[in-house]
Order: structure tokens, then sequence, then C-alpha cells
């Protein structure tokens, strides 16, 4: 079964996220702070009376944000491992929720709405922020008591922040947080001067930034929830943005494409120049290596995405990537629909 797993999250003790509003204006903002892995963003149509939806993450293509056209969108940050009640008497939840809940809901209102109708298993490892195009938005967290605990962020001219501590239960993560309190500190401000836009959230991104070899901050996301477009910033280069309009991006087809070709190579040069080292690197190269040329030999051919069993129904076509394992789930529709029949 499909579903959230260690895997698709992120570190515990990376991410910084923000859902702000003011009179017309609203945006959720997030950080992708992650070991080192390539970027990439794709774009899965509607069919089927669901909803589009023009995805970002990293290059195991698990979806970590998104927005639909409708303007709902979403971000999560990691926790440390929270135990959920079961209740067996709802839908399993065979894939993970904020991909259905984009597929489905244009509203948070309904975000929550369905999140209640599944049965979310007896593990969870992130909390996840939902923001749409009303100025609402929702962290949904595992509560002390085993159940889905909700956040709301305040109607209104406001905002709300997750990092890496549950916003419903502050012994559950690490707190006090630095990037936390930088972040409110900052949207308290912007809130006074009555100033918001995505260059504001782009200065609270860059504050709360990492440059850790371990969680370094791999690209920086705002979703313009009243506008249909996500800023895209790659490897703390706050100077050079990248902006995409969903609709326009949709009506294009379903493709996946590297974040690195929306910045000129300049950019991406330098911006990779900036990455640090991790002191176990070279014994990461050298299994790597290992890794790769054994797959080659057992596979003995090249094929297109790294772990796609449907190669023939793959946006990837043509992509010079090595098959290492198989039974890779894409976010893409077809993919969906068999989650969903539980196949």
């Amino acid at each position: 079964a499909l579903g959230p797993a260690p895997s698709d999250e992120v570190a515990a003790d990376s991410c910084t996220v923000f859902a702000v509003s003011k009179d017309s204006a609203a945006f959720l903002a997030g950080n992708e702070d992650y070991p080192q892995h390539d970027s990439y963003w794709w774009t899965e149509p509607g069919e089927e009376g669901d909803f589009g939806v023009l995805y970002f993450g990293l290059d195991d293509l698990r979806p970590r944000g998104g927005m639909n056209e409708e303007g709902l969108c979403y971000d999560a940050t990691g926790l440390p491992v929270a135990l959920l009640n079961r209740h067996f008497d709802r839908t399993p939840l065979r894939i993970h929720f904020p991909i259905i809940a984009l597929r489905e809901c244009a509203t948070v209102e309904e975000v929550v709405a369905l999140s209640q109708t599944y049965d979310w298993g007896r593990r969870v490892y992130y909390q996840v922020m939902f923001a749409d195009a009303t100025g609402d938005a929702v962290v949904i967290s595992p509560g002390v008591d085993g159940e889905l605990a909700y956040t709301r962020k305040t109607e209104g001219n406001s905002y709300v922040v997750a990092t890496n501590f549950n916003r419903a239960d502050t012994k559950h993560g690490a707190y006090p947080c630095e990037r936390y309190d930088t972040a409110t500190l900052m949207l308290d401000a912007a809130e006074a001067n009555g100033v918001l836009g995505p260059e504001i959230c782009a200065s609270v991104l860059a504050r709360v930034s990492q440059t850790d070899a371990e969680a370094y901050t791999l690209y920086s996301s705002i979703c313009d929830t009243v506008n249909g477009q996500i800023h895209l910033y790659y490897l703390r280069q706050y100077d050079h943005v990248a902006v995409l309009d969903v609709d326009n991006e949709l009506e294009a087809g379903e493709a996946v494409h590297r974040m690195s070709d929306l910045f000129p190579q300049d950019v991406v040069l330098h911006a990779e120049s900036q990455l640090p080292v991790s002191s176990d690197y070279p014994w990461r190269m050298a299994a790597t290596v290992v890794v790769v040329f054994v797959a080659a030999m057992a596979v003995g051919r090249i094929e297109i995405c790294g772990r796609c069993r449907e190669a023939s129904s793959c946006p990837l076509a043509g992509q010079p990537v090595l098959r290492l394992t198989s039974g890779h789930r894409l976010a893409f529709s077809y993919r969906l629909r068999t989650a969903r029949q539980g196949q």
C-alpha cells in the first residue's frame, strides 16, 4: 500500500513553513532543508473530475509541496515519530494524504473534512500545512490524544508558522526553535508595517535558511494562492526568482523538470559552488558508485525513471537514469487511481 513513510518526509531538524494573509493577498512559503539532492518540479493535469496540481520536491519525485488549480497548496515539516489511534471504520490511507487533498479539495475547510474520513495508520512522521485562496490555513499534526489535531490560522490578516516541533504539542519535536522565533518576529514586523508580498516572504525564508551539509536549503517556494503562481528560489539564491503560473503549466501537459533549469547557468554554478561537503561524503560517493555499478550489471540497460515499472506511461521518457529498483510511485494520475483501487 502507498502512504506516508519515513522516506517520504523531511528531516526532523529542518524546514520552515508559514502561511500569511493580508487583505486580498495570501501566501504559503517554505524552505526545503535536506541533505544534498537535485530538486524538481512537475505537473499532473486534472482528469476525471480531479484538480490539476503542480508539485515540487527532490529527485525521488515524491511530492514535498505543491499547489492545485484552485489555489489550494501545502507544505510539510518533519517531526519525531508519533502514534495515532486507528480508525478501522474509515478508508485506509493508501497514498500520502496531501496528494489526495490537492486532487479533490479547493479549500482548507474541505481538507479538514476529508482528513477525518481516512484511517491514517499507526505512525506519522510529519505535520502538514494547507492554505487556500481565501487566506485560510491549517496545520494538521498528531495530537496528544492520538487523534489528528488542527492548528488554525486566525481569520483575517494573520499568519501561522510551523518548523520542527508539533504545533499541537510543543513537547513533541525541537522546541524552542530559533527559526520559528525569527519567522514570527519578522512576520509581526511586516504586519505592523502593513506590507505583504512575495518579497517579504522571501526575506523571511532567507533569514531562516540553512547552510549545514545535513540540512541545506535546497530550494524555497512561495505559493501565491490568490494569483495561482509559485515563486521558486534555488539553493539560497534569493536575488534570483523563477515564477511559475500553475494554470499555464498544467495546460502544457504532464511533465517533469529540473528546478535548476529555471535559472541562468551562472547562478546555478555559483549556488552549487557554495554547497558544503559532508564529513562522510567520500564514503557515500564510494557506496553510490558500487550501487550504480551493480544495478547496471543487473539490469543491463538504461531505463528512464529511477524506479518506475510502467516506462511507457512515465513523463520522464528518454531521460538517461539508471533503473535501480522497481515499484516506484509517482504522483501522476494513473498511480493515484491505482492507489485508490487498493492495488
